[in-house]
């Protein structure tokens, strides 16, 4: 692990190799990022093998292996070895009904899934955190969030990639309530979010999904983070 994160302003894209031999599983593959990520990662001449673990039967892109798990029950399951781990598991408070809830997904079911894919001998791990993420806040979102950071750079992968996005636009199975207007909120005054403002305008989930398949590529050892102005 290097001396102490490092914020990335870009990641080159996945270079393409016919004798990649590298597995990667995904956690979260039915959410907006998630579900673009499978599709670029599914795609890839990088990777031999994609897992994308999932609750419930799913349509999957193709390249992409659905394996089914109890997210309650993750030290049960068994996964091949791999050497890329993504999460992109996420919800929010009134989604799942009450802080606890989203805690349990946010914070305990990261958790779970990165001691999962170390025991699966996985190297790099790459998560979506969230802009403003800080362990110290006092507000339930960004702590949770700072918290998850915490828990995954002291867990002794090789690579870990944190992604700070901010509102993240893109088509969603089910829109999230205040999302949608928070979103049109944010296009009026993006004119006004210039310099240190800049990472406050929303994001494009798409590009969330590249930076994560990119830096699986391209980041160095130790902790990297990239904030919310350096994804676009």
């Amino acid at each position: 692990m290097s001396d102490g994160p490092q914020d990335r302003s870009s990641v080159s894209p996945p270079v393409a190799t016919a004798a990649s031999s590298r597995t990667s599983v995904v956690a979260g593959g039915t959410g907006l990022v998630g579900g673009l990520l499978l599709r670029i990662l599914g795609g890839e001449a990088l990777y031999r093998r994609v897992i994308s673990l999932a609750r419930r039967e799913l349509p999957t892109p193709p390249g992409v292996a659905l394996q089914l798990v109890d997210f309650e029950r993750l030290e049960e399951v068994a996964l091949p070895a791999v050497d890329d781990a993504f999460c992109c598991l996420g919800t929010t408070r009134r989604t799942a009904g009450s802080a606890a809830a989203f805690r349990r997904v946010d914070l305990d079911y990261v958790i779970a899934f990165a001691r999962l894919a170390k025991r699966a001998g996985a190297r790099r791990f790459m998560l979506v955190s969230s802009l403003g993420a800080s362990a110290r806040s006092r507000l339930l979102y960004p702590r949770t969030k700072g918290e998850s950071e915490a828990a995954i750079s002291a867990m002794g992968f090789t690579t870990v990639v944190i992604v700070r996005p901010s509102l993240l636009v893109g088509t969603r199975a089910q829109e999230r309530t205040g999302e949608g207007a928070a979103l049109r909120v944010s296009r009026l005054i993006r004119p006004l979010l210039i310099g240190p403002l800049r990472k406050y305008a929303p994001v494009d989930a798409l590009a969330v999904a590249r930076t994560l398949a990119g830096a699986a590529a391209t980041a160095p050892a130790g902790v990297t983070i990239i904030e919310s102005d350096a994804i676009r």
